[in-house]
């Protein structure tokens, strides 16, 4: 087994525990069963970066840690102090997204192989638990959005001005992956986000986020989302079976 990839430790917020702690060896690969674990590709059509997410979840667990098909153990995670006392529920990460002519598809494919991600830990009552990942290199085309009209950047291109009311997000249906190849779509996320709105901590700007069934290639905005005279942000994302998803993003402004 290589060295793992990531190594976390969550340490108490106190100068005299600056603990850390070292990955299991190996992580265990028998236990009850896991709740949710999710492993996934996200590419951003209109940016060009794609990335590797991940989701592990159950009702609380005092450590975690993920292996690679081949073997690889990936990360550990082991929260400490009182976080390590209370327990952590979910587990959620973003890789980092450097540009396709950076970072391509082709060395995210290489890197991260198809298979099962095995992901284990110790819930907060003591018992092991182990579970899979179903991770594929399926990336679904990106969805073309028809209505509202966007630009790629808006500090490059002015944004097209639309009404704040009536407005129904309109998209071209996913029917293939990004190589040719058929997918299975199950399902869009549409999000809308106010580009303009004050929020120091940016928990409490107005997104409009709703995900809707594979067949559905409209959904309307909510009148009274929409503020006069606003920048906003619109992202539709092609979601296929194993989670893999593609986003197409563009920017408008209000009257």
């Amino acid at each position: 087994m290589g060295l793992p990839l990531l190594i976390v430790g969550f340490a108490a917020c106190s100068n005299d525990d600056t603990s850390t702690s070292a990955p299991p060896d190996p992580c265990p690969v028998e236990g009850d069963e896991w709740g949710d674990a999710r492993a996934y590709i996200e590419h951003n059509a209109t940016d060009e970066d794609t990335g590797f997410h991940g989701f592990f979840g159950i009702e609380g667990w005092t450590d975690l840690c993920v292996v690679a098909p081949d073997g690889e153990q990936l990360w550990f995670v082991d929260p400490q102090g009182p976080l390590g006392e209370l327990g952590v529920a979910d587990f959620f990460f973003e890789s980092r997204e450097p540009p396709n002519d950076e970072y391509s598809i082709d060395d995210l494919k290489g890197d991260f192989a198809e298979g099962d991600y095995r992901v284990a830990g110790t819930d907060f009552e003591g018992i092991v638990r182990v579970g899979t990942a179903r991770f594929t290199h399926d990336i679904p085309a990106a969805p073309g959005i028809t209505f509202p009209p966007l630009v790629d950047d808006f500090e490059e291109q002015e944004p097209p001005v639309i009404p704040a009311t009536g407005l129904v997000v309109e998209w071209e249906p996913v029917t293939e992956t990004i190589d040719g190849e058929p997918v299975t779509i199950t399902g869009y996320q549409i999000i809308v986000t106010d580009e303009e709105a004050e929020d120091p901590d940016g928990w409490a700007r107005p997104v409009y986020d709703v995900h809707v069934a594979d067949n559905v290639t409209s959904f309307p905005v909510p009148d009274g989302f929409l503020q006069n005279d606003h920048l906003y942000e619109v992202e539709v994302l092609a979601i296929e079976e194993s989670g893999n998803q593609t986003i197409s993003v563009g920017f408008f402004r209000t009257e």
